[in-house]
């Protein structure tokens, strides 16, 4: 059966927020420092972004971007999805980030170094977040301190309005959601995402969905595969994860 996802009323609302908000910091290019916004319509986009994933947020540099999993439908309301942050440029394009949609704002406003970079301890990424404040990168061309200012103006302001608060430890807490993750998965995946499913799911049915998160992994190319796979969907009545894994990977 085929799921209609709305836009989770939190996006909505830091939309809205940002158009008025960004008159008073109009030294930042977006207030949340993110791309907002999701196309339900969207099928193209990186070979490696999951194609039961929508891509909500993006940094603007690199093809860096965050999406919403749903898990092949096992996910039914955005709110709750899994956040991914889908890094193209890297070795490891596809990581687990955040439980939720509200998490992962947290993190992103008060810890967003931890976000966009694989720490091995905590320790470690205190030490990045140091060595990052103490740089002073004012020149002709970019006041930093006014940055520094306006960055602390759009804390303040979200920190009340949308519920937005610092997570403890937020290494931790990502090393954390994956051990979970890991627990919980039906079977494993080349991306380390793996395939989350009801116990009765069928064991064919799942191998099929691992399969096509092993093909956007290895940036397959092979067409007869690839419409095989498609045709598969189509008649699960995913038709969305479809289009989107021909676009992504046959382009």
């Amino acid at each position: 059966m085929k799921i209609e996802y709305k836009t989770p009323a939190l996006i909505q609302q830091l939309i809205l927020w940002e158009r008025e908000f960004s008159r008073e910091v109009e030294y930042l290019e977006t207030p949340m420092g993110l791309f907002l916004g999701i196309d339900f319509n969207e099928k193209d986009g990186y070979f490696c972004t999951p194609v039961d994933s929508f891509s909500f947020a993006s940094t603007g540099v690199d093809g860096i971007h965050f999406a919403l999993l749903t898990e092949f439908g096992f996910v039914k309301d955005l709110e709750e999805a899994p956040v991914l942050r889908v890094s193209p440029m890297d070795s490891d394009r596809v990581r687990l980030i955040a439980r939720n949609l509200h998490d992962f704002l947290s993190l992103h406003l008060f810890d967003e170094l931890a976000l966009l970079n694989e720490y091995s301890s905590e320790e470690d990424y205190r030490e990045s977040v140091r060595k990052n404040d103490a740089q002073d990168l004012n020149s002709e061309w970019f006041d930093h301190d006014r940055w520094k200012r306006e960055k602390q103006k759009v804390l303040n302001e979200v920190r009340d309005r949308f519920n937005l608060t610092p997570i403890l430890n937020p290494v931790q807490y990502m090393q954390e959601i994956r051990l979970e993750r890991s627990i919980h998965l039906t079977t494993v995946t080349e991306d380390s995402l793996g395939i989350m499913a009801p116990s009765s799911e069928a064991l064919e049915r799942v191998e099929f969905l691992a399969s096509i998160r092993n093909l956007q992994h290895n940036c397959s190319s092979n067409r007869g595969i690839i419409e095989r796979h498609a045709n598969e969907l189509i008649k699960m009545g995913m038709t969305h994860e479809a289009e989107s894994l021909l676009v992504r990977l046959l382009r």
